[in-house]
């Protein structure tokens, strides 16, 4: 072994001694894992590792955490703070999702509506409906709202499209079933034309009534993954269990149609690529580090996947964590899970208590990470930075204020597979679980 590989396989070893003796509770636990270092020191000294691929095969085995109740110390305690802060919240949030009134409150508004537009009609009037439009994403009020009348010839083709598509929610509302919007698009493709105005003519009627999207019984296709230990029962009756997946399911298009949801699972993780979520399965973390449930939205979340992370979060009471790049949209992503689109304000998707896991920014440096794993930061990105910390959700954090301000002193980003630079296996055998047992997550 030449005097580079010796250097960084000793750097490593320094390392994974740090996040061992980091993990440990007891004086026992830190001069044990320093012993360890000194053994693994003199096989360095004594070129019995010939290659620094055989650092990884000795280091894995050494780190691999006992997951027993003293692993779990940090989560339960999360879960804890998560169940005292969450008491007021949840009393709250079910007083608010209660989806037996709220579907009363969606077909009485269904129906005044009609009774206006007939009205209106028989006095030889043009009906007008007044939608509200989105508020501003400053939160600085609301953003006034459009007049959509049957007699203005440019808005003659909107007002239609959401007269048919308060007819579809009616029905399926009524039924008790669901479809997603793309069906509804495809069974009147002539009179959308395209998936945009359908889209665009279910938000407009989601804010006209002021009931949740999911309250429409239209539901969002989505592009998110969920894997580990879950079951539940789809609204047609077909039970799931998801833990016999391989590489996850998709994410069920009707979340709030499932019935039957048992999981016992210590936590949640949400984690933003589909290519580290597939490596996490692969690896069976779900089960090694587990239960858990695993979630991806394969980068920024649609709703349906935001929809699980939130009603599992609800019902399980158990703690969420976020595992994103750390970069600043790795960091608008976790943020969108905690606080909702940055946009304007998402009732019934945001889970308040996500605590972000990481990588974070203030992981970096701890890492030390090889040069060309780590990307400066471009204009764009510090940008990004300042929008986030200007905005009211995250200007109140001062953990995740903490987090931008690491990232804009030390200047650079890194994705979460830039710790295969350490080791193939880095973040499924040491980062994570050692995260796990140390609580290294910010609330």
């Amino acid at each position: 072994m030449n005097s580079v590989d010796l250097k960084k396989g000793l750097r490593i070893m320094k390392q994974v001694s740090n996040l061992v003796t980091l993990a440990g509770d007891c004086e026992e636990d830190k001069e044990s894992a320093e012993y360890d270092f000194k053994i693994f020191e003199s096989l360095f000294s004594a070129r019995r590792l010939l290659h620094l691929t055989d650092i990884v095969t000795l280091i894995s085995p050494w780190c691999r955490m006992a997951v027993n109740e003293e692993f779990w110390c940090e989560i339960e305690k999360l879960r804890m703070i998560i169940l005292r802060e969450g008491e007021e919240y949840n009393q709250t949030a079910m007083a608010m999702m209660n989806w037996e009134d709220i579907s009363r409150e969606m077909l009485g508004g269904c129906e005044r509506i009609v009774e206006d537009v007939v009205a209106s009609i028989s006095v030889g009037e043009p009906p007008v409906l007044r939608v509200p439009r989105p508020p501003r994403s400053d939160k600085s009020g609301s953003g006034g709202e459009s007049l959509v009348s049957l007699g203005a010839p440019r808005s003659t083709r909107r007002f239609t499209h959401l007269l048919h598509t308060l007819a579809q929610a009616y029905r399926l509302v009524t039924s008790g079933t669901y479809a997603t919007r793309r069906d509804v698009y495809y069974e009147s493709v002539g009179l959308y034309q395209t998936q945009a105005s359908m889209d665009r003519s279910a938000e407009d009627l989601t804010r006209l009534l002021g009931v949740p999207r999911e309250s429409l019984h239209l539901t969002i296709t989505g592009k998110g993954l969920v894997a580990g230990a879950l079951t539940y029962t789809t609204y047609s009756g077909t039970i799931v269990n998801v833990c016999q997946s391989q590489k996850g399911l998709l994410v069920p298009d009707s979340v709030e149609g499932l019935t039957g949801v048992v999981s016992d699972a210590r936590y949640i993780l949400v984690v933003e690529k589909d290519a580290t979520f597939q490596k996490l399965v692969e690896a069976q973390v779900h089960r090694t580090y587990g239960p858990a449930i695993l979630i991806t939205g394969k980068g920024y979340p649609d709703i349906s996947t935001r929809q699980l992370v939130h009603r599992l979060w609800r019902e399980l009471k158990v703690p969420v964590l976020a595992l994103t790049d750390a970069d600043p949209y790795g960091l608008h992503i976790a943020a969108i899970y905690k606080f909702g689109a940055l946009a304007r304000e998402e009732p019934g998707l945001s889970v308040n208590n996500l605590s972000w896991l990481g990588v974070l920014p203030s992981d970096l440096r701890a890492l030390q990470l090889p040069a060309h794993a780590l990307l400066p930061l471009s204009p764009k990105d510090h940008g990004k930075l300042a929008s986030l910390a200007a905005h009211p959700s995250l200007s109140t954090n001062p953990s995740w204020l903490r987090q931008i301000e690491e990232q804009r002193e030390c200047g650079y980003k890194a994705e979460i597979q830039s710790l295969t630079h350490i080791s193939p296996d880095y973040l499924t055998s040491i980062y994570l679980p050692s995260k796990l047992r140390q609580g290294g997550w910010i609330l």
